[in-house]
């Protein structure tokens, strides 16, 4: 993929959508229109951080490798990643552009300020330990979690 803009499948956003509303306990919750970025650029973004994403208000840059097309050969992507991606996209509409940017940053340099060190094992753990992330990472699992049971109903 050079240069892909995606945005979610009418199904999959209908999905994460109720997830979602359920999740906020917000029966009135709309999903905003992400757009999901797959690309040479994001392939760059991506490996020089070290990530499987990153968010920037509504657009979502996902390390092209995360990608697979399934037997109808639709782009695929895990769901419990869109998720925690998602999870991001509304940290920013509840927080405001800017305001996210600067608490997320901050929080992720106090925790490495705190470790007193800057190796790969610090970064992590400033990932790891920032609140905007721990908030993805719960969405993402109580995700998982909803998304079984309403296999099984």
């Amino acid at each position: 993929l050079l240069c892909s803009t995606m945005k979610l499948a009418e199904k999959s956003h209908r999905k994460i959508e109720d997830f979602f509303r359920e999740y906020l306990a917000d029966e009135d919750f709309q999903l905003p229109a992400v757009y999901f970025y797959a690309g040479k650029f994001t392939w760059i973004l991506t490996t020089l951080l070290k990530i499987n994403g990153i968010t920037i208000g509504q657009r979502v840059y996902i390390f092209p490798a995360n990608f697979w097309l399934s037997e109808k050969k639709h782009l695929r992507l895990e769901e419990n990643l869109v998720v925690h991606e998602i999870t991001h996209v509304l940290q920013y509409r509840r927080e405001g552009f800017w305001r996210f940017l600067w608490f997320y940053l901050r929080s992720y340099f106090s925790i490495l300020k705190k470790k007193k060190k800057w190796n790969l094992q610090a970064h992590a753990d400033a990932y790891f330990e920032n609140p905007y992330e721990m908030e993805a990472r719960k969405a993402a699992s109580k995700f998982c979690i909803w998304s079984k049971k309403r296999k099984l109903l």
